[in-house]
């Protein structure tokens, strides 16, 4: 294996580019946030593909009962992990949230059937509230956990009425190599309610006491957290902001988006200083604008660049800053299953004229050499597509994402409960939560990294 190591540790073994800063805490980091699957053992032992050797240090005596450790400790059980050897964007986690799973609250879905009825494999009316359209993910308080926002859409406004809006607490134990279970649990919910009555239009449960958010009223697209507990949700249909404090209480009236188009997602700058909008820009189908909001100003600015679009047909799906300047950026076409032909992520720089994009990751097409989405702790439907290596992830909604570390994004897709059919064609959707690891490492900021530990 001319210009590979063979890396060991302990009882693992990993191939990586001679390049790599092997022991490099950037590179290689034990624990939920890996940014490659390596396990951790206090030896290591480094060879080349013919010659072996050691660390600096260590004497040339100790060569023979290193290289006896070696074998032995390759003879011990354990699973061998692998890493990518193009240089190509591989999947390293992934968790599973089936798409029947339910919480408390009310039946949905009432309008999606006159009758009870099948669609895709999933009884409706649901008996309670559904927990799935996932639009946006935020580090929850504890490791592992994770805040969740759903869209509020069981196909499209008029038939969500019913359907909750909520903040999630999500537990995710992300499937890797030789840990995790794969499974999602919900942890807790917050229901989002206009009690104080600060919004004028009319809404589902104006007359109610609670006056509880629904999807008819409001499409949340994604959630930045604000000052002092609150947050900022950025919603489409308006489309507007909408900023609520920890317990899910409107705290003002709906702040218009005004003076572009259609919401294609919001992201937040280190400090907290102020909101990156991306909408599409006005008279334009392949074009996307970068405003600032200012929160505490409370001005928007239009920052230099126009993103272009691969087609007019395509969208953004999320946006996710990572410094002051540069974001990463989800384009997507809206095809899903075996329809779907671009799902890309692209790292750009929203502060200069000339927006270029640079590919991180096809998500149509990430590498899989551990088969952790073959792995039998999940149970995918007999006609699952994507599976394997290459692993894909072709669903037609993919708009949450955020930062792991500077090499690792996790990314889950919109379920679109109960019409989504990207990895079966039989079956719904469930809500798919992948970490990717990136072929080259990002200039991410401290301040995302504080809100994971």
């Amino acid at each position: 294996m001319l210009g590979n190591r063979l890396i060991l540790w302990g009882r693992c073994a990993v191939f990586a580019p001679v390049h790599a800063n092997i022991f490099g805490a950037n590179r290689y980091n034990c624990g939920e946030r890996n940014a490659n699957p390596v396990c951790c053992c206090p030896v290591s032992l480094v060879l080349w593909s013919k010659n072996v050797m050691v660390r600096p240090g260590i004497a040339w005596k100790t060569r023979l009962a290193l290289f006896v450790l070696l074998v032995l400790c390759l003879a011990l059980p354990g699973r061998l992990t692998t890493l990518a050897q193009d240089g190509s964007a591989q999947l390293v986690g992934r968790a599973v949230l089936p798409a029947g799973y339910l919480t408390d609250g009310p039946p949905a879905g009432a309008l999606l059937s006159d009758s009870p009825a099948m669609i895709n494999g999933v009884r409706v009316p649901f008996d309670s509230q559904p927990v799935g359209t996932i639009s946006a993910i935020l580090p929850g308080q504890y490791p592992g956990t994770w805040l969740a926002l759903s869209d509020g859409q069981l196909g499209q406004a008029r038939t969500s009425s019913d359907y909750i809006l909520r903040f999630i607490v999500l537990e995710i134990d992300m499937r890797r190599v030789g840990s995790g279970s794969g499974e999602v649990n919900l942890l807790d919910r917050q229901i989002l309610a206009d009690a104080e009555a600060r919004i004028t239009q009319p809404i589902v449960n104006a007359e109610t006491p609670t006056r509880y958010l629904t999807g008819a009223d409001f499409a949340p697209r994604a959630f930045q957290r604000g000052s002092n507990g609150t947050f900022w949700v950025a919603e489409e249909l308006g489309p507007s902001l909408l900023r609520f404090d920890g317990v899910g209480r409107l705290l003002e009236p709906p702040i218009p988006l005004e003076g572009a188009g259609e919401l294609q997602g919001m992201g937040v700058l280190p400090d907290g200083s102020a909101l990156i909008i991306a909408q599409r820009a006005p008279g334009s189908r392949n074009q996307v604008i970068f405003r600032s909001y200012d929160t505490t100003t409370r001005t928007f600015a239009d920052l230099p660049g126009l993103y272009t679009l691969e087609s007019g047909s395509n969208s953004v799906g999320a946006v996710a800053m990572i410094n002051a300047d540069q974001a990463l950026v989800l384009e997507l076409d809206n095809g899903e299953g075996r329809n779907a032909r671009f799902k890309r992520l692209y790292l750009v720089n929203l502060r200069t004229e000339s927006i270029d994009k640079a590919l991180l990751a096809d998500l149509l097409s990430l590498a899989d050499p551990n088969g952790i989405s073959l792995d039998p702790v999940f149970t995918p439907a007999s006609d699952a597509l994507g599976l394997g290596d290459p692993f894909s992830f072709p669903f037609q909604k993919i708009t949450a994402m955020y930062p792991l570390d500077e090499q690792t994004v996790i990314i889950a897709n919109n379920n679109r409960l109960p019409f989504g059919r990207g990895r079966s064609p039989s079956q719904a959707d469930g809500t798919e939560f992948v970490a990717v690891s990136l072929p080259q490492p990002l200039a991410l900021d401290a301040a995302f990294m504080r809100l994971l530990q």
